[in-house]
């Protein structure tokens, strides 16, 4: 049986706090938290929090952070334990539903979970669980993974064992946070660790925190100190007065951190896996000017698309020695990612009329977006516009990553699909620039810092390992 699978967590963020001070609400902090992550999801926000009398309290809604939370809306929660979230996706394919936190209660347990991720054997979980007699109202991953924690706990009684369970089912790539209403977090991250999560833990003179996040910049931004990485296949018990609690329930010699995240997903001043993502991205442009030609530094600018493409501009003019410039300018009012460029970005006129534009981005999807980019600043008096890309070709779709999911429309899947020989020249033909050139998967790997066989990177893979399993096949 197959289902109509609504893949709304897989890019999204999470957040969990819990204050051993019974009297104080963490609602603020779990706000300033859910801030500092917005750039994971716009489509949604929510948070639940619960206090010393066993009440869990749930809001969410369509919209950014601050328009959901407004401050009477904050105040309205209580409770020193709490985790949030922020989902990705488009109107067109959502509801209200597909929120989250997803807030569950039955005669034996009640608890709230946020995830972040996409589980690969969905079809196949989902037609147990209604053979079994279990009733769905979405096609939502949170959904299934909700009923499968209270189908477990019925035979266990321990929210531990339900979620040892859970993580020996499910495959795929996720992270979640749970909070149940006698004021514990749990916490999981898939065995692969495809996607990034993290943990810290804040100190004032009468209280301590511990925090979690999908991104360490928003335990910077509640004040906390970054501890380390959940490890994958790892569980996390946190109890205001027992404290912290770790399990390793499965162990792979190969984890699969998503590479997007460093080339462009996670915020730049984030850490992951214990790496810098702006020392990444920054390392990534100066590999991309140390192997590419020589250009005229006195009428040549290296001009970043914002915002992602920033920390490896200022690589590349580093390695390149060519001034760098902010040539466009963008609208940071448009949070969709739809928008026309037209009304994301301006060119600044009198820095690129003139000049040979060296343009990086952060990655190339379907050349569109780069195309109308190139157009807009010809028209600013460009008299040539070199395209430099930080990322490879991506030549694969990915069942994981929605921003390549679909195949149609990879400008690098389709002219592989079609044997270019010459694929970058006819990229570089069809989006207009006078020049293209991408990153190497070598140099991405080595940018990245981290081993090959702690790296997904399948989708700008083009040749297939023989001798062992990619990271993406792991998942499935």
């Amino acid at each position: 049986m197959s289902f109509n699978h609504n893949k709304i967590e897989e890019h999204c963020g999470i957040i969990g706090i819990s204050c051993n001070d019974f009297s104080y609400s963490v609602a603020n902090s779990i706000y300033t938290g859910l801030m500092a992550i917005q750039h994971r999801g716009q489509l949604f926000s929510g948070i639940s929090t619960t206090n010393s009398d066993g009440k869990i309290t749930t809001y969410k809604d369509f919209g950014l952070v601050s328009n959901v939370f407004k401050v009477k809306k904050i105040k309205f929660f209580s409770g020193n334990v709490g985790i949030g979230h922020v989902a990705y996706g488009s109107l067109e394919n959502s509801n209200i539903d597909n929120a989250q936190p997803y807030y569950h209660k039955s005669d034996l347990v009640e608890f709230s979970l946020a995830l972040n991720g996409t589980i690969t054997n969905f079809n196949e979980i989902k037609e147990r669980l209604i053979n079994m007699g279990k009733v769905f109202i979405s096609n939502s991953d949170v959904e299934l993974i909700v009923t499968m924690i209270e189908t477990f706990f019925r035979s266990s009684e321990s929210m531990l064992e339900a979620l040892k369970l859970l993580m020996n089912i499910v495959k795929g790539a996720f992270c979640l946070v749970l909070l149940t209403n006698e004021g514990e977090l749990y916490v999981m991250r898939d065995p692969i660790g495809y996607k990034p999560l993290c943990y810290g833990i804040r100190e004032e003179e009468n209280r301590k925190f511990f925090i979690v996040s999908s991104e360490s910049c928003a335990i910077d931004a509640m004040e906390g100190i970054l501890k380390g990485d959940i490890k994958p296949g790892e569980i996390v018990n946190f109890h205001p007065l027992k404290g912290l609690k770790k399990y390793q329930i499965l162990s792979r010699k190969r984890h699969g951190i998503c590479q997007y995240e460093f080339v462009y997903f996670a915020r730049p001043d984030s850490i992951i896996n214990g790496i810098s993502v702006a020392d990444v991205r920054y390392r990534l442009g100066i590999n991309l000017a140390q192997s590419d030609l020589k250009f005229n530094p006195d009428n040549t600018i290296v001009v970043p698309v914002p915002d992602s493409g920033r920390s490896a501009a200022m690589g590349y003019a580093w390695g390149s020695k060519i001034p760098y410039q902010e040539g466009l300018m963008k609208n940071r009012y448009l949070w969709q990612i739809k928008s026309d460029p037209n009304e994301k970005l301006n060119p600044v006129k009198p820095i690129v009329e003139g000049k040979e534009v060296i343009l990086v981005d952060d990655s190339m999807i379907s050349g569109v977006t780069m195309k109308k980019i190139i157009l807009m600043l010809r028209k600013a008096g460009a008299v040539a516009i070199h395209v430099r890309i930080a990322c490879p070709p991506i030549v694969n779709s990915c069942q994981i990553n929605s921003s390549f999911s679909n195949k149609e429309l990879l400008i690098a899947y389709q002219k592989r699909k079609l044997n270019r020989k010459d694929l970058v020249d006819e990229i570089c033909n069809d989006i207009q620039a006078n020049s293209l050139k991408f990153q190497t998967n070598e140099n991405l790997i080595k940018s990245i810092g981290l081993k090959k066989n702690f790296v997904c990177y399948a989708c700008v893979e083009d040749k297939i390992l023989k001798k062992e399993k990619k990271v993406i096949e792991l998942i499935q």
